[in-house]
């Protein structure tokens, strides 16, 4: 048997180690928590965490313009109050926001940054007539000239093989059918389409309707049945867009102005309205592109319930989701030439990733989020059609 004074030594030492437990375990979770001893003023004070990450990864982080991490890294210990937060890499586009860090929270940063020089690589090399992208953004309707050409259908995947290769030619030309002659109108299961030839104002000379998943077909004309068929492909349109905007606020709503009725989008005529409730709603369907009655474009973000007011863009002439449904893209047209830039949807960082000339407003983002679409001359020589090309982001 131990010594009653060993006994009682070991009863003690045994207490001493418990609460030294204890209080390491108070220790550790009042600082997991962001806990911090102020021994000046002799309190405990909170604070506050900022979890950074970054496209591409490694990116500096400064806050209040003093360099203070990389991105993929928790920034602890921080005062709660609002920080002017900038994240640089070289060779991209600069991230900056004002960030409020809160006791005891964890504040999150996405910061999505674009190369300042991208590489411009074509996507076709025989010209594409009026290319007109596919409802669900996955392919483009195009024409081509020459021996080879007639109305080709390009699907948009992610690949490791060369994007033109996967372009396939839906319907030859004919002596009597040119499609680079012709317009495009997908139908709203971005399956079908109508090639229309004639003038854009008024009925066309010809309608044909092709399936953009058959390979070389003989298009039959629907000109005859034309209005039932735009009447139908609306009504589904309607259908899907109603549906989508049961979700969106009443004010939302009445901030678009009331829809056009059949009659006036003369459907019969003309062109199908594919955003007939005026709402765009994102990939994720968790925000609403929307213009008000001034012409001033909004993003309504249904997560959180909040609105936020766009910038004013000059010349703009088109504008459209990016697919991570945190951005968007602008495509202007000033005096000075054509200028494409990416801007997050609450209006901040505008970032410009391409400047130069390109054709029509066609710009937009592939669905992977890796490059944008757009059509251009870029090099050719004077004269020569208008190629797709591909501006790469990553």
């Amino acid at each position: 048997t131990l010594h009653p004074m060993l006994a009682k030594y070991r009863v003690v030492f045994a207490l001493v180690i418990i609460l030294a437990i204890i209080l390491a375990a108070g220790v550790a979770i009042f600082w997991a928590r962001g806990f911090k001893p102020n021994f000046r003023d002799g309190k405990i004070e909170r604070t506050g965490l900022i979890v950074a990450t970054s496209v591409p990864t490694g990116a500096q982080v400064y806050l209040d313009d003093r360099l203070t991490s990389a991105t993929d890294t928790n920034i602890a210990f921080l005062d709660p109050k609002t920080y002017k937060v900038k994240i640089a890499k070289d060779g991209y586009t600069t991230w900056q926001k004002d960030v409020e860090v809160r006791a005891d929270l964890a504040t999150e940063i996405k910061a999505l940054l674009f190369p300042t020089a991208p590489q411009i690589s074509p996507l076709t090399t025989t010209g594409a007539a009026s290319p007109t992208l596919s409802p669900d953004n996955t392919k483009i309707a195009y024409g081509v000239a020459g021996d080879r050409g007639g109305l080709y259908v390009l699907t948009m995947t992610d690949r490791p093989l060369p994007f033109r290769q996967n372009a396939k030619l839906v319907a030859k030309n004919t002596a009597n059918f040119d499609f680079t002659k012709a317009t495009f109108l997908w139908g709203p299961d971005s399956k079908q389409l109508i090639a229309r030839f004639g003038s854009i104002t008024a009925p066309a000379l010809a309608n044909l309707l092709i399936d953009t998943e058959k390979d070389n077909q003989d298009p039959r004309d629907i000109t005859a049945s034309l209005n039932a068929t735009l009447a139908s492909w609306q009504d589904e349109l309607n259908l899907r867009a109603q549906t989508l905007a049961i979700t969106a606020p009443d004010e939302v709503k009445a901030a678009t102005g009331e829809a056009k009725t059949s009659s006036q989008k003369e459907t019969t005529v003309n062109q199908l309205n594919y955003f007939p409730t005026g709402l765009m709603f994102s990939p994720d369907e968790e925000k609403i592109l929307y213009k008000d009655k001034q012409e001033r474009y909004h993003v309504y973000d249904l997560k959180i319930k909040k609105d936020y007011t766009l910038p004013e863009f000059g010349d703009l002439i088109n504008i459209s989701w990016y697919p991570d449904s945190a951005h968007l893209v602008v495509a202007q047209n000033p005096p000075s030439g054509g200028l494409i830039s990416i801007i997050e949807t609450d209006g901040a960082n505008i970032m410009t990733v391409f400047s130069g000339k390109f054709e029509n407003g066609f710009v937009f983002a592939h669905p992977s989020g890796t490059r944008l679409i757009t059509l251009t001359t870029l090099t050719q020589t004077e004269g020569s059609p208008p190629n797709l090309y591909s501006i790469n982001l990553r």
